[in-house]
């Protein structure tokens, strides 16, 4: 009769890979999300500051903070961003992190020639290989109400006029400002102008330039106020007139 202990080692060479993929499947399971949200800025420990489940589409940066718990050390966690359509989900983007321990992990998209069409969206989350939660968000008008939908300075935009540093705070010196405007839904000919203003101590206010486009299209308008000698330290706006009438009134500074 022959002996079974080669055979029983030969069976225990073969496990042994098999019985540490197990274990090492074990410890990946520990580690799980102790909250997921939305959110507009987070700190230097990726804490969330701005909660929120709904952004606006002249937003170019989205953030999603998760705060991992029970995280072995070489965790990965994936973030995969996408639209929810009628025809199923359309990516946008993935990333994925190593933990080597809990704390908080900001996943971002960021958005640097257009906007996200107004719509739901959402964040799927991932340990290892195993799918852990879903994070929902909107994309909704600034101003649902008004043809001109979106509304914000910046200090730069994009080719399509797309505001990539939206900001109510500039140095002062500074050349250039962007008052960009994302309009829909207007009548045939209807004139948009932007009307840039000083304000002196008491808040009274100086008109320094002003442009107008007629804009039959849906789209962004790249406004601008160009000044040689920079912005001096102080307030200043920006009316924003659909056919004459002000439709909003952005305010910003120079410091």
């Amino acid at each position: 009769m022959k002996s079974l202990l080669p055979l029983l080692s030969r069976n225990a060479a073969i496990l042994l890979p098999v019985l540490l993929l197990a274990l090492q499947a074990c410890e990946f399971s520990t580690a799980n999300i102790e909250r997921a949200v939305m959110a507009r800025s987070v700190n230097d420990k990726s804490e969330p500051l701005e909660e929120t489940s709904t952004f606006h589409g002249s937003e170019p940066l989205l953030h999603c903070s998760v705060l991992m718990a029970n995280t072995p050390a070489d965790t990965p966690v994936k973030a995969v961003w996408y639209q929810k359509t009628e025809e199923g989900k359309v990516i946008l983007d993935s990333s994925k992190i190593t933990m080597d321990g809990d704390g908080w992990i900001d996943f971002t998209l960021t958005l640097s020639n257009s906007m996200l069409p107004y719509g739901e969206y959402a964040v799927d989350l991932s340990i290892g290989s195993t799918f852990a939660q879903t994070v929902p968000f909107t994309i909704e008008p600034m101003y649902p109400d008004s043809p001109v939908r979106e509304a914000v300075v910046a200090r730069a935009i994009s080719e399509s006029s797309f505001p990539t540093e939206p900001t109510w705070v500039f140095d002062a010196g500074t050349t250039t400002v962007y008052a960009p405007i994302y309009v829909a839904g207007q009548d045939a000919g209807t004139v948009f102008a932007a009307k840039w203003y000083v304000h002196d101590a008491t808040g009274d206010r100086t008109e320094i330039d002003t442009y107008e486009l007629p804009f039959d299209e849906k789209g962004w308008i790249g406004f601008q106020l160009n000044l040689p000698d920079g912005l001096a330290p102080g307030r200043y706006s920006v009316d924003i007139l659909v056919d004459d009438m002000v439709e909003h009134t952005l305010e910003f500074r120079a410091e």
